[in-house]
């Protein structure tokens, strides 16, 4: 079912907004522009959001596709889905939309723009300002709070995104969210990519493979689809159960259920190291959208003194970079030294919390959370000049402020 409403007055004419309980009852137009956006990228498919609402955001959760439309014709010009709730940490109570996020940031926010849409940002406030003020028949309009992540404020969609917030009327603060290990490899081979990689790493690689292939049989397995993928997985929990990582992250069931949905898209690669017909080690990696994205990497116990994990590695970027052709590889979020030695730039993900200062609500919390910290910075500062408290010591500088020139050496 549908919701329609007209903005406010000027633009009635040009657009309108709809809000679709869940993918299923969008018109065919706008099935089209999904259909179109998730063929390059599972993180804009249904399926995908549909994995994330089940796995992570059950029960007081409902999904809302909010359609800004030209008012003439119905034709989409901006499809945002989101999960609606009131039950938010940090303003609990207050009607609550938020982005479809994983919890590891495989994507930033979702905004589904129409090919013919010029006017990104203009249209995006339009919308912001739809959800600010209200009107029609829409479901839990006008929004209170709205939360936004994860955003990359240094990329052109985050920029554009704050900037929208702050036109449409809307409180944002800016929250610390992950840390995250890239590389951009646009036009990058796996002999040029590795060359670019410290001597000791690149001795690494080659000493450990040699190594296993004159002590015994070494097999590197890809699998890309369903074919083979009961057993590929059944070695995948072989590695798991065996090795230092915590059962729960590496075989819950919302893994085990991404790994098979991945599959089924085309988007899995996992890699599993067989050392004498024993799995050894594990990855597992989803290529989309021009990304490869390595989400779970493990190795057993028992190998771990001849670093399998660094030679299946090795193995997976050689393919992502050589058969996959990516622009981008992706060692997701967390600060693991490890990952300094593969990835070479770094960047810090955000949230918005925006608040709609039109609502009871929603002025309360914004106040509370915008204006509390600043309050409670300059009290701490009042007591260390009285001497009735220590200065606090600096955080470490993290992201692309510490990599500078986007190269971090750890």
């Amino acid at each position: 079912m549908d919701k329609v409403s007209h903005l406010a007055q000027g633009q009635v004419d040009m657009y309108r907004v709809r809000c679709y309980e869940g993918f299923a009852g969008l018109p065919a137009a706008h099935r089209s522009l999904v259909d179109s956006a998730r063929r390059d990228d599972l993180f804009s498919d249904p399926a995908w959001f549909d994995h994330v609402m089940t796995h992570f955001y059950p029960g007081a959760h409902q999904v809302r596709v909010y359609a800004l439309e030209q008012a003439d014709n119905g034709k989409p010009l901006l499809l945002m889905p989101l999960r609606a709730c009131q039950i938010d940490y940090s303003a609990f109570g207050a009607q609550t939309l938020g982005s479809i996020s994983h919890p590891e940031n495989y994507s930033t926010v979702a905004m589904i723009f129409s090919p013919e849409a010029r006017d990104h940002e203009g249209l995006l406030i339009q919308l912001l300002k739809h959800f600010r003020r209200g009107g029609g028949d829409a479901p839990g309009l006008p929004v209170e709070l709205l939360r936004l992540w994860p955003v990359d404020t240094a990329g052109d969609d985050g920029r554009m995104l704050h900037r929208a917030l702050g036109k449409a009327g809307f409180w944002t603060q800016v929250y610390a969210n992950s840390y995250n290990r890239y590389e951009d490899t646009a036009g990058l081979g796996y002999e040029a990519y590795f060359a670019q990689r410290s001597a000791n790493l690149r001795y690494s690689v080659r000493r450990r493979q040699r190594a296993l292939e004159k002590s015994g049989h070494l097999e590197l397995a890809l699998y890309k689809g369903t074919d083979g993928l009961d057993e590929a997985i059944e070695d995948y929990y072989a590695v798991s159960l065996g090795s230092w990582k915590e059962a729960e992250s590496m075989v819950s069931d919302d893994m085990i259920a991404m790994i098979r949905l991945a599959a089924e898209s085309g988007c899995m690669r996992l890699g599993i190291l067989r050392f004498n017909g024993v799995p050894a080690a594990a990855q597992f990696w989803i290529v989309t959208g021009g990304v490869g994205h390595c989400s779970r990497l493990a190795y057993h116990d028992d190998f771990k003194q001849q670093a399998v994990g660094v030679v299946l590695t090795n193995f997976m970027i050689y393919h992502v970079l050589e058969d996959d052709h990516v622009s981008r590889i992706d060692f997701g979020y967390g600060e693991e030294d490890y990952k300094g030695g593969w990835m070479k730039e770094a960047r810090d993900y955000y949230g918005f919390l925006a608040f709609n200062p039109r609502t009871r609500q929603g002025l309360l919390h914004g106040l509370k959370n915008i204006l509390g910290r600043p309050v409670k910075r300059l009290a701490k500062a009042v007591l260390v000049m009285l001497r009735l408290r220590q200065p606090e010591t600096a955080e470490p500088v993290r992201g692309r402020a510490a990599s500078g020139n986007g190269v971090v050496d750890r």
